[in-house]
């Protein structure tokens, strides 16, 4: 079996490039470095090399393994590689990492059951995708991480998770992989697993990459690696398909998931929250990570406390704050004296009047109920630096990048101060740039095509299906 990893009879060699010094086998090189570099070597090399190797790739692509020493090439087989599992074959197994595609993997997998009623689904993913109906392999809730330094100070972790999704993924021998945005960890591990695709296993990503954005050589990678990538923005797939990808804008679930902004909604959202009709209400959402929720919610509250009296009129302002359901409550509880909303996001956008929002697919939402909104976010350091020299976008918010130009206005990383957070707030409180945003904003729905997202990724799916539920049920494979 050894030999047959070393190899690449199983795929997982790559995930351990960096794990040296592992395996029974001692080469030349294990007896030479001694005494070329000394023992000081030997010791940062065993602790170095099992994470530069794959931040160095993240950050600039698997050419960087050119300019490292010859002998970091080498797989070496992961602890355990000789164990079987034992699992019943699935016809689905998806794999998603964040709440936002946790609930698009959720939509995929009910539109398709609907057609196959029998669909044996496995994933490893979040709660949504277990509601589904899927077969939770692999808990990921606590894995949605984001900036480099969050994601350096787990790589180990996120390499072991890596193996493991890898070796349930043969065990279970799918039909058809779906894997839904995260794309730092899905397009390694099809990277791992392209040896399926030869015995018929089809690749679906969900999310296109956004290399539009930054690192735009991925795009050629990419579309080697899938069969069926589904892009939620209409640019997109010709950036795949110049290279030979098969990739297709099925428009954006969040079309069909928000309903259109009206008094009706307004008037019922406020009857499920208990909101008077005289009450202006203020959405703060500092997102659904830890460190977002940290490092903004309190930005958030001092920016409001700046500007309360200024901004009250005849109309009391109430300000709600959107917890994420994954979150611990400690993490709120400084702000106690702000109403707590738990899994309520868009009834809040419902009857909010305006919103202090993290980046990211929250604020796309927001930009559908016609909400006008600050885009704020504030990571590491580090990660901002790296960040600043990587993002070819003019804009980071996704309402400002799907209008090609500053609807909302964006306070990132330095810039996001309450001071700031305060006069941007007070500003788009007022009457004429609240106004104009909202027009802007309304705008959103037509630029992201038509509703029907999830039935077409699911009828680009449903090809590969056909008998799916006669297999049988058990099987025994090494890895």
């Amino acid at each position: 079996m050894t030999g047959n990893l070393r190899q690449g009879g199983a795929g997982l060699g790559a995930w351990d490039r960096g794990s040296l010094g592992r395996g029974k086998e001692v080469g030349l090189w294990e007896w030479v470095a001694p005494f070329a570099y000394g023992r000081w070597w030997m010791a940062f090399r065993a602790r170095a090399s099992r994470l530069v190797p794959s931040l160095l790739i993240s950050m600039a692509g698997p050419q960087i393994w050119d300019s490292l020493p010859s002998e970091l090439h080498k797989p070496v087989p992961w602890e355990g590689c000789s164990m079987a599992l034992s699992l019943p074959e699935c016809d689905v197994f998806v794999v998603v990492g964040e709440p936002s595609g946790d609930a698009y993997a959720a939509a995929v997998i009910s539109e398709l059951q609907r057609q196959y009623p029998d669909l044996r689904v496995a994933a490893a993913a979040c709660e949504g995708v277990r509601a589904a109906g899927a077969e939770i392999d692999v808990d990921m809730s606590g894995y949605a991480v984001m900036g480099f330094v969050a994601v350096f100070k787990r790589l180990a972790e996120f390499r072991r998770l890596g193996r493991q999704v890898a070796r349930i993924i043969r065990a279970r021998r799918p039909r058809v992989v779906i894997t839904v945005d995260y794309p730092g960890f899905n397009l390694r591990l099809l990277a791992h697993l392209q040896d399926l695709r030869q015995s018929g296993c089809v690749f679906c990503h969900v999310v296109a990459p956004q290399v539009w954005a930054w690192k735009p050589r991925r795009a050629k990678k990419v579309a080697q690696l899938v069969d069926q990538l589904c892009c939620f923005f209409p640019f997109e797939p010709p950036l795949f398909t110049r290279h030979g990808g098969a990739a297709s804008f099925v428009g954006h679930p969040l079309v069909d998931q928000m309903p259109k902004p009206s008094a009706e909604a307004n008037r019922a959202a406020r009857q499920r929250l208990g909101i008077a009709a005289d009450i202006d209400v203020l959405l703060m959402a500092p997102g659904s990570r830890e460190h977002e929720v940290s490092s903004l919610l309190p930005l958030f509250d001092e920016a409001y406390a700046m500007v309360a009296h200024r901004l009250r009129g005849p109309r009391p302002i109430l300000p709600l704050i959107a917890k994420a359901p994954a979150l611990d409550h400690a993490l709120y509880r400084r702000f106690s004296h702000h109403r707590l909303v738990e899994g309520g996001y868009r009834e809040i956008l419902a009857c909010a009047r305006a919103g202090m929002i993290a980046s990211g697919t929250a604020t796309l939402e927001a930009a559908l109920a016609g909400v006008p909104h600050l885009i704020a976010y504030r990571g590491d350091t580090l990660s901002a630096t790296i960040a600043k020299h990587v993002i070819l976008t003019d804009h980071v918010g996704l309402p400002n990048i799907v209008h090609a130009r500053r609807v909302c206005p964006e306070i990132l990383q330095d810039q996001c101060t309450a001071i700031r957070l305060a006069a941007h707030l007070e500003r788009m409180w007022r009457g004429p740039v609240h106004n104009a945003t909202c027009t802007s904003l309304l705008a959103t729905r037509d630029r992201l095509g038509s509703g029907g997202a999830i039935s077409r990724i699911a009828a680009l799916i449903a090809p590969h299906l056909k008998g799916a539920g006669d297999r049988r049920r058990d099987s025994t494979i090494g890895v």
